[in-house]
Order: structure tokens, then sequence, then C-alpha cells
């Protein structure tokens, strides 16, 4: 009996032990807990739509996005959209808000950094020119990330065959897109091999009415403030518009002259703006094509987005220099010119909205 009464005493000094552990330590460890909080998290985790994907996709990049700091951002700004989850993202966020990083491929780049910088400059941010914590809190994106386009006779009708020579421009009603891929490419300010990406299972040599494209959803960019003057870094080959309190309202890659004494520096302004224009074929100024081609008279290429100044022409005060579009914008920033500012032609026609006649435009090296 004594025995019994022993382990009762025994039992009750134990169960009471445990009440007083219980309380604070229950919550250390709990392995359902733990599992559901891991499917809570990943529930809440944004997800864009994923395009086709294909065995051999290298680009666009859809892996997501690190924090280039270990900042806390609960403290920041916060902006209407969502976070952006992959470079893709990132460079269409950039783009729509005027930010270009030239076309959209879904890579980082010099030219992604260089619009990450800027719009940090812009918006007060520490310009890494990395999608750090700070940017991540304020640069965000909104749905729709994709359009898929059905393809009709009309956008067929927008395209010819490219041309064979400078001789043959001459004769030539209009510089239209020499290909859908194109055409819809620069719709969208992407490089043509992302929409081929995006689509793996089109023969994009053999389209037809009712094929179906995925590509990215970007509408023209258009901003409500006028620049004050307009910045060209040789060295950066970055062109910038700022408004009246120096804050940098667009920015984009630029090609320029190939030629060391061919470019201009230090302050000129706009002369003319011409939304699209012709372009004088002279000689005297491509030697090269015209000996080529046995060509002594100048003639006129008519306008279109293939015409060799793209869609718009901003004249300056110095004689035959401009800033103007181009019918590789793919090749901005990355190849150079004969002595022209060349922009992607998307790019150029923001731009043209932003300035006037009398415009400066700061050249610096």
């Amino acid at each position: 009996m004594l025995r019994q009464l022993l382990s009762l005493v025994c039992l009750a000094i134990l169960a009471y032990a445990a009440y007083l552990w219980l309380p604070q330590h229950a919550d250390t460890y709990d392995p359902a807990q733990s599992h559901e909080q891991d499917h809570a998290e990943q529930a809440s985790t944004p997800s864009a739509p994923k395009p086709p994907t294909s065995k051999h996709l290298e680009r666009p990049s859809t892996a997501p996005l690190r924090a280039q700091s270990k900042t806390s951002s609960a403290a920041l700004p916060q902006t209407p959209g969502r976070p952006i989850v992959n470079t893709l993202e990132l460079q269409m966020a950039l783009a729509r808000k005027g930010f270009s990083p030239g076309s959209i491929d879904g890579t980082i780049g010099t030219q992604t950094r260089q619009a990450i910088r800027a719009y940090q400059i812009a918006h007060n941010l520490s310009p890494t020119g990395e999608f750090d914590v700070a940017t991540q809190a304020v640069l965000q994106i909104t749905d729709p990330i994709y359009d898929l386009v059905t393809l009709s006779q009309s956008h067929f009708s927008r395209i010819d065959p490219p041309p064979l020579s400078w001789k043959e421009r001459a004769t030539r009603s209009r510089m239209a897109y020499y290909s859908i891929l194109e055409m819809l490419a620069e719709s969208c300010m992407s490089d043509p091999d992302l929409l081929q990406q995006l689509n793996p299972n089109l023969d994009f040599n053999a389209l037809q009415a009712d094929d179906r494209i995925l590509i990215p959803n970007m509408a023209p960019v258009q901003l409500s403030t006028r620049a004050d003057y307009l910045q060209i870094s040789l060295s950066e080959r970055t062109l910038q518009a700022i408004d009246s309190q120096g804050r940098i309202l667009f920015h984009c890659p630029v090609s320029i002259a190939r030629r060391v004494d061919k470019r201009p520096s230090g302050a000129l302004h706009v002369k003319v703006l011409v939304e699209k224009p012709n372009y004088t074929f002279n000689p005297a100024i491509l030697s090269s094509a015209a000996a080529r081609e046995g060509i002594t008279q100048k003639f006129v290429i008519e306008p279109g987005p293939n015409n060799p100044v793209g869609n718009i022409w901003i004249g300056l005060n110095l004689p035959s220099y401009g800033i103007h579009g181009t019918p590789e914008p793919e090749k901005v920033g990355r190849t150079e010119s004969s002595g022209c500012f060349r922009l992607a032609n998307w790019n150029a026609q923001t731009l043209i909205d932003l300035v006037e006649v009398g415009t400066m435009v700061q050249v610096t090296p």
C-alpha cells in the first residue's frame, strides 16, 4: 500500500513538472505546424504566368531574383503592383517606367544595370545598379505579363521582303517590316530571340493567319512631364531626359559614332522634330556603300520602321546630326553609327514627346 502511494506521488510530481515546462516550450517545434507554414509561404509567393518552355531554353531567365542586401524592407515604402520575380519582369517594369534596358531579352547585362542605376538615382535610392532590397520595395510590376497575339491578314499586309541593295531601297514606296517576328518584337520592345524562346513550337518562317504568338505585354511609354534638357554620355552610351528639378525622367541606351572625330561634344540643341521621316542617301557620306554599288547621285528612301533613321528624326543644330530610330534596335549601344545618336524606335518615339525645338542637348565624354 505504501509502495502504491509513493508511485502516485511520483507521477503527480512528473505531471506537474511537465505542466510547468510545456507553456514555455510547446511552440519550439511542432512538425505539423512547421509543414503547414511551409505551404502557407509557398502559397503566398507571387507567381507570373509561365511561358511555354523548352528543354534547351536558356533565356529568358525565370529564376527568382535574390536581394543584394540583407536590410529589412518592412519599413520601406510600398507601391501598387506585386513583387518582381525574375529578370524578364524586371526589364519590363523598368521599361514601363521609362528606364529602358534596351531590347528586352530576359538577361541581366550592362544596359539593364544602367537602367536600374538610373531608376535608383531618380528615386533617391543608393545607385548600386543591382536590384537590391530597397529597389524591390519601390519598383514592382502589374499583371498581365504576357499578351497572346492572333495573327490576321492585317499583320501580313505590313510586311515586305528585305531589299538586297541601297538601290533597291530607292525603288520602295515604304520601308516596312521584313517579317512578322521583327514587327511583333518591336511592338513589345523585345529582342526577336526572346519571342522565339517564348514560342519554341512555332516556325516563324511559316506563319499563317490565326497562328497565336506569346509576347511580353508592353504598351508605348508616354510620360507627362517635358524634359528641361537631354544628357548624352559617350562613355556610358546612354541618353537621359532631365526635368527642371534635375531628376531623370527617361533613360535609354544609345549608339554613338564609330570614329572619335565624328562624335560631337558639348552643348547642342534640338532644331527640328520629324515623325516618319524619309532619308536622303548621300554618296559623299556613305562613300563605301556608294562605291560598292556605283551610286553617284543622292536619292530619297521613303519612311517606315526599316528606314535607316527609323520612325523618328530629332535634328540637332549641327549639320547632318540628329537623334533617331533604327531598323535594328537590338544592336543599339552595342554597335556604332556613322555619326548620329541612334535609339531603338520605341525609345525615339517616347523621346520626341519629351522635347521641343530649342531643347538643350548636353553631350559629355
